[in-house]
């Protein structure tokens, strides 16, 4: 298990984060080429960037839309995403693992960050309960959702139960479900829904644009359904 730990906090690491962060830098080109694309063919420039930043800013922290629809699923994925968050950039072993690199940032005390991760794991649990038991959510969830779910639930759980004195499970054998559920999110999130982490103003701002039509948009659209005889609207 030991030899396991070491491979998996050692070679296995700076592999993770390369396809992690290579991942993320395509994802970023392919989704800013496609805004350049979208504002080209748009027509209507006018576009009113201000309120659309304004609007990105309050869905990304949410916290005016929390009661307004679905409060318990809203308020469960708000606590997960502060939790997982806040734990896993400022927990001071984790900033440690980028020492050699130079690179240093304030720390949580760790009881603190013990909180904000009991804090992700009952949100995570709520949003595991609601995609199972709630019908609606059940119907649109695929099996890649409650594998993501599960690996979070792994993550966040084996690294809190690693920092407790009172833990039955042997050091070793929660770090490396940890390590391994963790390196398997940060490889999944390019290429899953995950990446919405960085993409979510990207995803806003095309929206946005797609809806910026030309005057004559409308007239184009019938046109193309019922030909030149369609009446213009």
């Amino acid at each position: 298990m030991e030899e396991l730990l070491d491979f998996l906090k050692g070679p296995l690491l700076p592999f993770v984060f390369m396809i992690f962060l290579l991942g993320l830098v395509r994802q970023v080109v392919l989704s800013t080429w496609a805004l350049i694309e979208a504002s080209r063919k748009a027509g209507d420039t006018n576009i009113p960037y201000g309120r659309v930043l304004r609007n990105i800013a309050t869905w990304v922290f949410p916290v005016a839309h929390l009661h307004r629809s679905l409060p318990v699923f809203s308020y469960a994925s708000f606590f997960f995403h502060v939790g997982v968050v806040m734990s896993a950039i400022f927990l001071r072993e984790h900033i440690d693992l980028f020492g050699h690199l130079g690179l240093n940032w304030p720390s949580i005390p760790r009881p603190y960050v013990d909180w904000l991760a009991l804090l992700a794991l009952i949100g995570l649990t709520v949003l595991l309960g609601y995609r199972i038991y709630v019908r609606q959510s059940r119907a649109v969830s695929s099996f890649a959702d409650y594998a993501i779910l599960v690996l979070l639930i792994l993550t966040v759980g084996m690294g809190y139960l690693a920092g407790q004195s009172w833990n039955v499970i042997p050091y070793n054998v929660t770090m490396v479900f940890h390590i391994a559920a963790g390196s398997a999110i940060l490889v999944l999130i390019p290429f899953t829904k995950l990446a919405h982490c960085l993409l979510y103003p990207f995803v806003r701002l095309s929206s946005e644009i797609g809806w910026h039509f030309t005057r004559d948009a409308g007239y184009d659209v019938v046109k193309t359904l019922y030909g030149p005889e369609g009446r213009k609207i």
